[in-house]
Protein backbone atom coordinates (compact mmCIF):
# COMPACT_ATOMS: atom_id res chain seq x y z
CA UNK A 1 0.00 0.00 0.00
CA UNK A 2 1.46 3.45 -0.90
CA UNK A 3 0.11 6.41 0.73
CA UNK A 4 -0.68 9.51 -0.87
CA UNK A 5 1.77 12.21 1.41
CA UNK A 6 4.44 9.41 0.42
CA UNK A 7 3.60 9.90 -3.84
CA UNK A 8 3.84 13.63 -3.48
CA UNK A 9 7.12 13.18 -1.99
CA UNK A 10 8.06 11.14 -4.36
CA UNK A 11 6.95 13.27 -7.17
CA UNK A 12 8.71 16.20 -5.78
CA UNK A 13 11.92 14.43 -5.21
CA UNK A 14 11.26 13.47 -9.51
CA UNK A 15 10.12 17.81 -9.70
CA UNK A 16 13.65 18.86 -8.18
CA UNK A 17 16.03 16.35 -10.06
CA UNK A 18 14.50 17.36 -13.13
CA UNK A 19 14.49 20.97 -12.10
CA UNK A 20 18.20 20.65 -11.25
CA UNK A 21 19.14 19.96 -14.46
CA UNK A 22 17.53 23.55 -16.11
CA UNK A 23 17.76 25.97 -13.24
CA UNK A 24 19.64 28.58 -13.50
CA UNK A 25 23.60 28.37 -12.37
CA UNK A 26 25.27 26.28 -10.25
CA UNK A 27 22.86 23.93 -11.77
CA UNK A 28 23.19 20.08 -11.92
CA UNK A 29 26.08 18.57 -14.81
CA UNK A 30 24.70 15.76 -15.39
CA UNK A 31 26.41 13.44 -18.30
CA UNK A 32 25.52 10.59 -19.80
CA UNK A 33 28.55 8.72 -20.94
CA UNK A 34 29.66 5.40 -22.24
CA UNK A 35 32.70 3.17 -22.36
CA UNK A 36 33.85 -0.14 -22.04
CA UNK A 37 35.27 -2.14 -25.82
CA UNK A 38 36.29 -5.22 -24.00
CA UNK A 39 33.70 -8.06 -24.65
CA UNK A 40 31.46 -9.70 -22.31
CA UNK A 41 32.24 -13.25 -21.35
CA UNK A 42 29.09 -13.79 -22.77
CA UNK A 43 27.99 -11.08 -24.80
CA UNK A 44 24.52 -12.07 -25.48
CA UNK A 45 24.27 -11.75 -21.47
CA UNK A 46 26.27 -8.87 -19.94
CA UNK A 47 26.80 -8.70 -16.76
CA UNK A 48 24.66 -7.85 -14.29
CA UNK A 49 25.00 -3.77 -13.28
CA UNK A 50 25.63 -2.34 -10.00
CA UNK A 51 26.72 0.99 -8.43
CA UNK A 52 29.48 -1.02 -6.30
CA UNK A 53 32.69 0.60 -5.51
CA UNK A 54 34.58 -1.84 -7.64
CA UNK A 55 32.01 -0.85 -10.47
CA UNK A 56 32.57 2.88 -10.10
CA UNK A 57 36.39 2.75 -10.91
CA UNK A 58 35.74 0.49 -13.60
CA UNK A 59 32.91 2.69 -14.92
CA UNK A 60 35.93 5.47 -15.19
CA UNK A 61 38.60 2.95 -16.17
CA UNK A 62 35.92 1.98 -18.97
CA UNK A 63 34.76 5.59 -19.53
CA UNK A 64 35.52 6.82 -23.63
CA UNK A 65 33.23 9.72 -24.04
CA UNK A 66 30.26 11.72 -22.86
CA UNK A 67 27.30 14.16 -23.63
CA UNK A 68 25.75 16.43 -20.83
CA UNK A 69 22.04 16.22 -20.24
CA UNK A 70 20.34 19.49 -20.78
CA UNK A 71 16.88 20.01 -19.09
CA UNK A 72 15.05 19.37 -22.48
CA UNK A 73 16.19 15.96 -22.08
CA UNK A 74 14.33 15.13 -19.52
CA UNK A 75 10.30 14.59 -18.57
CA UNK A 76 8.20 13.16 -16.03
CA UNK A 77 6.56 9.71 -16.95
CA UNK A 78 3.81 7.64 -16.02
CA UNK A 79 3.13 3.89 -16.86
CA UNK A 80 1.18 3.51 -20.19
CA UNK A 81 -2.40 2.43 -19.88
CA UNK A 82 -3.79 1.97 -23.28
CA UNK A 83 -7.55 2.20 -23.67
CA UNK A 84 -8.60 -1.42 -24.50
CA UNK A 85 -11.88 -2.61 -25.30
CA UNK A 86 -13.84 -5.11 -22.76
CA UNK A 87 -11.79 -3.99 -19.70
CA UNK A 88 -12.55 -2.70 -16.10
CA UNK A 89 -11.06 0.53 -15.09
CA UNK A 90 -10.87 2.32 -12.03
CA UNK A 91 -12.56 4.72 -11.31
CA UNK A 92 -11.24 8.06 -9.28
CA UNK A 93 -11.77 7.94 -5.84
CA UNK A 94 -10.70 10.85 -3.38
CA UNK A 95 -10.29 8.27 -0.53
CA UNK A 96 -8.19 5.64 -2.09
CA UNK A 97 -4.72 4.41 -0.97
CA UNK A 98 -3.52 2.50 -3.67
CA UNK A 99 -4.84 4.58 -6.43
CA UNK A 100 -1.04 5.42 -7.50
CA UNK A 101 0.14 1.99 -7.48
CA UNK A 102 1.24 0.86 -11.46
CA UNK A 103 -0.85 -1.58 -11.54
CA UNK A 104 -4.40 0.77 -10.72
CA UNK A 105 -5.62 1.85 -14.12
CA UNK A 106 -7.66 4.83 -13.07
CA UNK A 107 -6.50 6.82 -16.26
CA UNK A 108 -5.80 5.65 -20.16
CA UNK A 109 -4.58 7.04 -23.45
CA UNK A 110 -6.25 6.89 -26.48
CA UNK A 111 -5.56 5.54 -30.16
CA UNK A 112 -4.91 9.66 -30.46
CA UNK A 113 -2.32 9.96 -27.69
CA UNK A 114 -4.78 11.77 -25.43
CA UNK A 115 -5.03 10.96 -21.88
CA UNK A 116 -8.15 10.37 -20.19
CA UNK A 117 -8.97 10.08 -16.12
CA UNK A 118 -11.45 7.72 -15.64
CA UNK A 119 -14.20 9.64 -13.51
CA UNK A 120 -17.03 6.67 -13.18
CA UNK A 121 -17.11 3.00 -14.57
CA UNK A 122 -20.50 2.46 -14.23
CA UNK A 123 -20.45 -0.16 -11.19
CA UNK A 124 -17.30 -1.75 -12.61
CA UNK A 125 -18.69 -2.52 -15.90
CA UNK A 126 -16.48 -3.34 -18.94
CA UNK A 127 -15.45 0.09 -21.00
CA UNK A 128 -16.27 -0.47 -24.31
CA UNK A 129 -16.13 2.84 -25.87
CA UNK A 130 -12.71 4.49 -26.46
CA UNK A 131 -13.17 8.22 -24.66
CA UNK A 132 -12.14 11.10 -27.14
CA UNK A 133 -13.63 14.42 -26.25
CA UNK A 134 -11.58 17.51 -25.53
CA UNK A 135 -14.24 19.25 -24.81
CA UNK A 136 -12.29 21.86 -21.99
CA UNK A 137 -16.04 22.70 -19.85
CA UNK A 138 -17.23 19.09 -18.99
CA UNK A 139 -16.53 15.49 -17.97
CA UNK A 140 -17.35 13.14 -20.81
CA UNK A 141 -20.15 10.28 -20.51
CA UNK A 142 -19.97 7.77 -23.47
CA UNK A 143 -22.76 5.14 -24.16
CA UNK A 144 -21.29 2.61 -22.06
CA UNK A 145 -22.01 4.64 -18.78
CA UNK A 146 -18.08 5.54 -18.73
CA UNK A 147 -17.09 8.91 -17.49
CA UNK A 148 -13.78 10.50 -18.49
CA UNK A 149 -12.38 13.69 -17.33
CA UNK A 150 -9.93 14.22 -20.44
CA UNK A 151 -6.34 15.85 -19.18
CA UNK A 152 -4.02 16.37 -21.87
CA UNK A 153 -2.73 15.08 -25.76
CA UNK A 154 0.67 14.01 -25.90
CA UNK A 155 2.67 16.16 -28.17
CA UNK A 156 4.53 14.85 -31.76
CA UNK A 157 8.34 16.04 -30.19
CA UNK A 158 6.68 14.07 -26.51
CA UNK A 159 5.61 11.46 -28.48
CA UNK A 160 9.06 10.96 -30.03
CA UNK A 161 11.40 11.26 -27.09
CA UNK A 162 9.68 10.39 -24.25
CA UNK A 163 6.54 7.65 -25.19
CA UNK A 164 7.30 4.01 -25.18
CA UNK A 165 5.46 0.61 -24.96
CA UNK A 166 5.51 1.04 -20.83
CA UNK A 167 5.59 4.80 -20.55
CA UNK A 168 3.90 8.35 -21.30
CA UNK A 169 4.35 11.66 -20.78
CA UNK A 170 2.86 13.97 -17.82
CA UNK A 171 3.22 17.29 -16.97
CA UNK A 172 2.19 20.14 -14.82
CA UNK A 173 -0.15 22.46 -17.27
CA UNK A 174 0.97 25.90 -15.13
CA UNK A 175 -0.87 28.12 -17.89
CA UNK A 176 -4.20 27.50 -20.09
CA UNK A 177 -2.57 25.64 -22.96
CA UNK A 178 -6.37 24.07 -24.56
CA UNK A 179 -6.35 21.36 -22.00
CA UNK A 180 -9.15 21.30 -19.28
CA UNK A 181 -8.61 22.50 -15.55
CA UNK A 182 -12.38 22.29 -14.41
CA UNK A 183 -13.66 21.11 -11.00
CA UNK A 184 -15.57 18.09 -11.42
CA UNK A 185 -17.27 15.81 -8.99
CA UNK A 186 -19.09 12.28 -9.39
CA UNK A 187 -21.48 10.13 -7.35
CA UNK A 188 -21.03 7.37 -6.38
CA UNK A 189 -23.98 4.85 -6.38
CA UNK A 190 -23.83 2.19 -3.30
CA UNK A 191 -26.98 0.86 -2.44
CA UNK A 192 -30.21 0.94 -5.20
CA UNK A 193 -32.69 0.81 -2.92
CA UNK A 194 -35.97 -0.55 -3.33
CA UNK A 195 -39.37 0.62 -4.30
CA UNK A 196 -38.55 3.79 -6.37
CA UNK A 197 -40.84 4.42 -9.31
CA UNK A 198 -40.26 7.79 -10.71
CA UNK A 199 -36.89 9.61 -11.69
CA UNK A 200 -38.87 12.84 -11.06
CA UNK A 201 -39.54 12.39 -7.17
CA UNK A 202 -35.55 11.56 -6.45
CA UNK A 203 -33.77 14.20 -5.21
CA UNK A 204 -30.00 14.00 -4.39
CA UNK A 205 -28.74 16.48 -1.72
CA UNK A 206 -25.17 16.72 -0.42
CA UNK A 207 -24.37 18.38 3.22
CA UNK A 208 -20.32 19.35 3.50
CA UNK A 209 -18.34 22.91 2.47
CA UNK A 210 -19.41 23.79 -0.53
CA UNK A 211 -22.07 24.99 -1.96
CA UNK A 212 -24.28 24.46 -5.35
CA UNK A 213 -23.78 20.78 -6.16
CA UNK A 214 -26.97 19.86 -8.23
CA UNK A 215 -27.61 16.08 -9.33
CA UNK A 216 -30.66 13.95 -10.79
CA UNK A 217 -31.00 9.92 -9.61
CA UNK A 218 -32.31 7.75 -12.58
CA UNK A 219 -34.99 5.16 -11.98
CA UNK A 220 -35.40 1.76 -13.34
CA UNK A 221 -38.80 1.29 -13.18
CA UNK A 222 -38.56 -2.88 -13.85
CA UNK A 223 -36.48 -3.69 -10.68
CA UNK A 224 -37.96 -0.31 -8.91
CA UNK A 225 -34.01 0.84 -7.84
CA UNK A 226 -32.16 3.61 -8.67
CA UNK A 227 -29.76 2.78 -11.20
CA UNK A 228 -27.10 5.86 -11.63
CA UNK A 229 -27.20 9.15 -10.78
CA UNK A 230 -26.07 12.46 -12.89
CA UNK A 231 -24.10 15.44 -11.58
CA UNK A 232 -25.55 18.37 -13.15
CA UNK A 233 -23.76 20.97 -11.03
CA UNK A 234 -20.32 19.49 -9.54
CA UNK A 235 -20.19 22.59 -7.30
CA UNK A 236 -17.22 24.44 -5.83
CA UNK A 237 -15.25 24.85 -2.81
CA UNK A 238 -15.90 20.80 -1.04
CA UNK A 239 -13.52 19.26 0.68
CA UNK A 240 -15.95 16.67 2.17
CA UNK A 241 -19.32 15.91 1.31
CA UNK A 242 -22.17 13.30 2.86
CA UNK A 243 -25.45 12.21 0.06
CA UNK A 244 -28.59 11.88 1.24
CA UNK A 245 -30.85 10.31 -1.55
CA UNK A 246 -35.02 10.79 -0.89
CA UNK A 247 -37.87 9.47 -2.64
CA UNK A 248 -40.66 12.86 -3.41
CA UNK A 249 -43.32 9.91 -3.29
CA UNK A 250 -42.30 8.63 -0.04
CA UNK A 251 -42.43 4.85 -1.78
CA UNK A 252 -38.71 4.17 -2.16
CA UNK A 253 -36.03 3.58 0.45
CA UNK A 254 -32.76 2.19 0.55
CA UNK A 255 -30.81 3.77 -1.84
CA UNK A 256 -27.15 5.28 -0.62
CA UNK A 257 -24.96 7.11 -2.55
CA UNK A 258 -21.07 8.45 -1.77
CA UNK A 259 -19.45 11.44 -3.08
CA UNK A 260 -16.03 11.42 -4.64
CA UNK A 261 -14.38 14.81 -4.36
CA UNK A 262 -11.57 16.22 -7.10
CA UNK A 263 -8.56 17.45 -5.83
CA UNK A 264 -7.73 20.77 -5.08
CA UNK A 265 -8.30 22.69 -8.23
CA UNK A 266 -10.31 19.98 -10.07
CA UNK A 267 -9.74 17.55 -11.96
CA UNK A 268 -7.28 18.18 -14.79
CA UNK A 269 -5.41 20.98 -13.28
CA UNK A 270 -2.41 19.29 -12.13
CA UNK A 271 -2.13 15.94 -14.24
CA UNK A 272 1.32 15.35 -12.61
CA UNK A 273 0.24 14.95 -9.33
CA UNK A 274 -3.49 13.95 -9.87
CA UNK A 275 -1.54 11.10 -12.17
CA UNK A 276 1.43 10.30 -9.86
CA UNK A 277 4.21 11.44 -12.25
CA UNK A 278 6.85 10.35 -9.51
CA UNK A 279 9.18 8.83 -12.66
CA UNK A 280 11.15 10.69 -14.72
CA UNK A 281 12.44 9.71 -18.32
CA UNK A 282 15.83 10.65 -19.47
CA UNK A 283 16.52 10.85 -23.26
CA UNK A 284 19.61 11.89 -25.06
CA UNK A 285 21.57 11.07 -28.20
CA UNK A 286 24.90 10.67 -29.63
CA UNK A 287 24.67 11.65 -32.74
CA UNK A 288 27.19 10.86 -35.68
CA UNK A 289 31.10 11.84 -33.95
CA UNK A 290 29.25 15.24 -31.94
CA UNK A 291 31.39 17.30 -33.93
CA UNK A 292 35.03 15.34 -33.83
CA UNK A 293 34.54 14.77 -30.53
CA UNK A 294 33.54 11.19 -30.45
CA UNK A 295 35.57 8.32 -31.83
CA UNK A 296 33.66 7.18 -34.32
CA UNK A 297 34.98 3.27 -34.77
CA UNK A 298 34.82 -0.09 -32.15
CA UNK A 299 31.67 -0.25 -30.14
CA UNK A 300 31.13 -0.10 -26.28
CA UNK A 301 29.04 -2.11 -23.77
CA UNK A 302 28.43 0.11 -21.19
CA UNK A 303 26.27 3.54 -20.06
CA UNK A 304 26.48 5.31 -16.76
CA UNK A 305 25.10 9.02 -15.80
CA UNK A 306 27.30 10.85 -14.02
CA UNK A 307 26.70 13.80 -12.04
CA UNK A 308 29.06 16.92 -11.07
CA UNK A 309 32.47 15.57 -12.13
CA UNK A 310 35.09 18.11 -12.05
CA UNK A 311 37.55 19.23 -15.28
CA UNK A 312 40.77 17.08 -15.06
CA UNK A 313 43.11 18.24 -12.02
CA UNK A 314 40.94 20.85 -11.23
CA UNK A 315 37.92 21.19 -8.23
CA UNK A 316 36.03 23.12 -10.95
CA UNK A 317 32.52 21.52 -11.94
CA UNK A 318 32.52 20.85 -15.62
CA UNK A 319 29.89 22.55 -17.84
CA UNK A 320 31.25 21.10 -21.22
CA UNK A 321 28.41 19.98 -23.47
CA UNK A 322 30.45 16.76 -25.09
CA UNK A 323 34.05 15.85 -23.93
CA UNK A 324 36.09 12.72 -24.52
CA UNK A 325 37.39 11.11 -21.20
CA UNK A 326 39.49 8.61 -23.22
CA UNK A 327 43.35 9.05 -23.41
CA UNK A 328 44.81 10.69 -26.66
CA UNK A 329 48.47 10.86 -27.70
CA UNK A 330 49.85 11.42 -31.34
CA UNK A 331 52.01 9.03 -32.59
CA UNK A 332 55.38 8.69 -35.13
CA UNK A 333 57.12 5.68 -36.21
CA UNK A 334 56.18 2.46 -38.57
CA UNK A 335 53.28 0.42 -38.73
CA UNK A 336 49.59 0.10 -37.06
CA UNK A 337 47.67 -0.31 -34.22
CA UNK A 338 44.63 -2.26 -33.76
CA UNK A 339 41.44 -1.89 -31.74
CA UNK A 340 40.86 -3.17 -28.50
CA UNK A 341 44.51 -4.35 -28.78
CA UNK A 342 46.53 -4.05 -25.36
CA UNK A 343 49.62 -1.61 -25.34
CA UNK A 344 52.03 -0.68 -23.37
CA UNK A 345 55.75 1.27 -22.13
CA UNK A 346 58.44 -0.52 -20.45
CA UNK A 347 60.63 -3.60 -20.68
CA UNK A 348 57.96 -5.86 -21.24
CA UNK A 349 53.89 -5.92 -20.51
CA UNK A 350 54.56 -7.51 -17.26
CA UNK A 351 56.92 -4.48 -16.31
CA UNK A 352 54.96 -2.08 -18.19
CA UNK A 353 55.15 1.78 -16.56
CA UNK A 354 52.17 2.26 -18.79
CA UNK A 355 49.64 0.79 -20.20
CA UNK A 356 46.40 1.07 -22.11
CA UNK A 357 43.57 -0.82 -24.07
CA UNK A 358 43.26 1.09 -27.55
CA UNK A 359 39.91 2.38 -28.12
CA UNK A 360 40.88 3.77 -32.27
CA UNK A 361 43.55 4.50 -34.23
CA UNK A 362 44.24 7.16 -36.94
CA UNK A 363 46.94 5.59 -39.56
CA UNK A 364 46.96 9.33 -41.18
CA UNK A 365 47.48 11.27 -38.09
CA UNK A 366 49.19 8.88 -35.97
CA UNK A 367 46.96 9.52 -33.34
CA UNK A 368 45.60 6.45 -30.94
CA UNK A 369 42.74 6.94 -28.42
CA UNK A 370 43.26 4.66 -25.29
CA UNK A 371 41.06 3.46 -22.31
CA UNK A 372 41.56 0.85 -19.19
CA UNK A 373 45.30 3.15 -19.06
CA UNK A 374 47.89 2.41 -15.57
CA UNK A 375 50.40 4.38 -15.38
CA UNK A 376 51.70 7.54 -16.41
CA UNK A 377 52.60 7.55 -20.00
CA UNK A 378 56.22 9.34 -21.26
CA UNK A 379 56.63 11.00 -24.89
CA UNK A 380 59.47 10.57 -26.86
CA UNK A 381 59.60 6.75 -25.42
CA UNK A 382 58.60 3.92 -27.72
CA UNK A 383 54.55 2.29 -27.45
CA UNK A 384 54.16 -1.12 -28.21
CA UNK A 385 51.60 -3.10 -29.41
CA UNK A 386 50.81 -6.85 -28.10
CA UNK A 387 48.98 -7.79 -30.41
CA UNK A 388 50.04 -5.97 -33.71
CA UNK A 389 53.86 -6.08 -32.21
CA UNK A 390 53.93 -2.27 -33.50
CA UNK A 391 56.15 -0.02 -32.15
CA UNK A 392 55.98 3.87 -32.42
CA UNK A 393 56.99 7.36 -30.08
CA UNK A 394 54.86 9.75 -28.39
CA UNK A 395 55.22 12.87 -29.86
CA UNK A 396 52.28 14.94 -27.65
CA UNK A 397 49.39 13.99 -25.26
CA UNK A 398 45.97 14.59 -24.41
CA UNK A 399 45.07 13.96 -20.72
CA UNK A 400 41.50 12.97 -19.89
CA UNK A 401 38.89 15.83 -20.40
CA UNK A 402 37.42 15.27 -16.55
CA UNK A 403 39.10 14.62 -13.34
CA UNK A 404 38.85 10.65 -12.74
CA UNK A 405 36.37 9.32 -9.63
CA UNK A 406 35.25 12.94 -9.54
CA UNK A 407 31.27 13.75 -9.23
CA UNK A 408 29.12 10.93 -8.37
CA UNK A 409 27.91 7.86 -10.28
CA UNK A 410 23.97 7.93 -10.51
CA UNK A 411 23.38 5.01 -12.49
CA UNK A 412 24.95 2.33 -14.19
CA UNK A 413 24.12 -0.37 -17.35
CA UNK A 414 25.74 -3.00 -18.78
CA UNK A 415 24.70 -3.49 -22.75
CA UNK A 416 25.10 -5.73 -25.71
CA UNK A 417 27.83 -4.49 -27.61
CA UNK A 418 26.62 -1.02 -29.54
CA UNK A 419 29.14 -0.49 -32.81
CA UNK A 420 29.33 3.01 -33.55
CA UNK A 421 29.99 4.74 -37.31
CA UNK A 422 30.06 8.02 -38.51
CA UNK A 423 26.25 7.92 -40.20
CA UNK A 424 24.88 6.60 -36.61
CA UNK A 425 23.23 8.04 -34.09
CA UNK A 426 22.58 6.22 -30.48
CA UNK A 427 18.99 7.41 -29.09
CA UNK A 428 19.00 6.15 -25.35
CA UNK A 429 15.53 6.34 -23.00
CA UNK A 430 16.74 5.93 -19.10
CA UNK A 431 14.30 5.59 -16.41
CA UNK A 432 14.56 7.28 -13.47
CA UNK A 433 11.97 5.90 -10.67
CA UNK A 434 11.88 8.25 -7.21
Amino acid sequence: MVAASFIDLRINNAEQFKESLSEPAPNTSLYLVYGKTEAWSNESSPNIANTSIATIYEVWSNMIAGKKVLGGDIHHVIPRNNWTANTIYTAYDDKSTTLFNDNVTFYVVNSDLSVYKCIANNISSNSTVEPTSVNPAITSKTSDGYSWKYMYTITDAEEIRFTTDNYIPVKTLSTDDGSIQWQVESIILTNAGVGYTNSTNIVVSVSGDGTTFAATGIVNTSTNTITSITVTSPGVGYTYATVTISDLGLLGSGATARAIISPPGGHGSDPLYELGGKNVMINSKFVYDENLVFPITNDFRQIALVKDPYLNSTSNVATNTTFIQAMSMITSGIGSYIDDEIIYQGLSLSAFTFKGRVVSWDNTTGKIILINTVGTPTAASALVGVTSSTSRVISSIVENAFEPYSGRILYVDNIKPVTRSSDQIEDFRILVTF
